[in-house]
């Protein structure tokens, strides 16, 4: 199949709903971050999709819908050399046992796991970034975030997205929508999402309560310690976050 023609998001999912009508943009962009597809990226950061990736889509459903395989056997499978036009023709749906073997795999596949703690987070976790340039229009964060209409709207309704200014929204908007739109890829929704922005703002009172006798010193550095100091202990709380988070879930499941 050539690859000729080239689509945005919006333009597969309307050529996927005829025969897939629970599929979403979520849902792609979670196939994306698995690895499963690669979109190609327009100079402005827009995913462009080919005929073939549109047929590769179509095959990766068909296996969900199908025959019931986890994304883990679809992934080997890929690896293998399968893949569109070489489907193993099922003509009976999966027996019920093994319907749910495929559903346990899959459950068991979307368990979080958790990275090891590192002594400091990466550049982009610190308090304050690098000022950056870009700014973005509502429709820039929610094609790029790869996010639909009603995902994007409840962002907004819930004060998920920091305020837009004269000039768009801000890097950090897109930040938070990306990262949202890979929670909505686990079938979340931005009110989940709420107790996140509001454990921020309480931690956010916290430490300007711990690093104020700092602010309030009368020489000249006095700002700048006030400042290590915020990023210390937010660093400090982010570490401490993890481990109580680690603590709660518990061991891994089967261990």
């Amino acid at each position: 199949m050539g690859d000729d023609s080239s689509r945005s998001i919006g333009e597969i999912l309307d050529d996927l709903r005829g025969d897939f009508p629970d599929i979403s943009v979520s849902k792609i962009r979670f196939l994306e971050s698995q690895g499963l597809i690669t979109p190609e990226r327009s100079p402005s950061g827009y995913r462009q999709f080919t005929d073939t990736d549109l047929a590769l889509l179509r095959w990766i459903l068909r296996q969900q819908r199908d025959h019931y395989l986890p994304l883990k056997v679809i992934r080997r499978r890929l690896k293998e050399g399968d893949g569109p036009g070489r489907e193993v023709d099922v003509s009976s749906p999966a027996p019920a046992p093994a319907r749910v073997a495929a559903a346990s795999v899959a459950v068991d596949e979307a368990r979080l796991t958790l990275p090891d703690p590192a002594p400091a987070p990466p550049d982009d976790d610190a308090v304050w970034l690098v000022p950056a340039e870009g700014r973005y229009s509502r429709n820039d964060i929610r094609q790029q975030a790869g996010l639909d209409e009603r995902s994007m709207t409840e962002l907004e309704s819930f004060g998920l997205l920091p305020p837009a200014g004269p000039e768009g929204y801000g890097p950090e908007a897109l930040r938070i929508a990306e990262i949202a739109a890979g929670f909505f890829g686990y079938g979340a929704e931005a009110r989940h999402l709420r107790m996140y922005k509001r454990f921020a703002e309480q931690e956010a009172a916290f430490l300007s309560q711990v690093a104020m006798p700092m602010v309030n010193a009368k020489d000249a550095g006095a700002a700048a310690r006030a400042a290590e100091a915020l990023t210390e202990l937010a660093r400090l709380g982010a570490a401490l976050r993890l481990s109580m988070l680690r603590v709660s879930i518990g061991p891994p499941p089967g261990a």
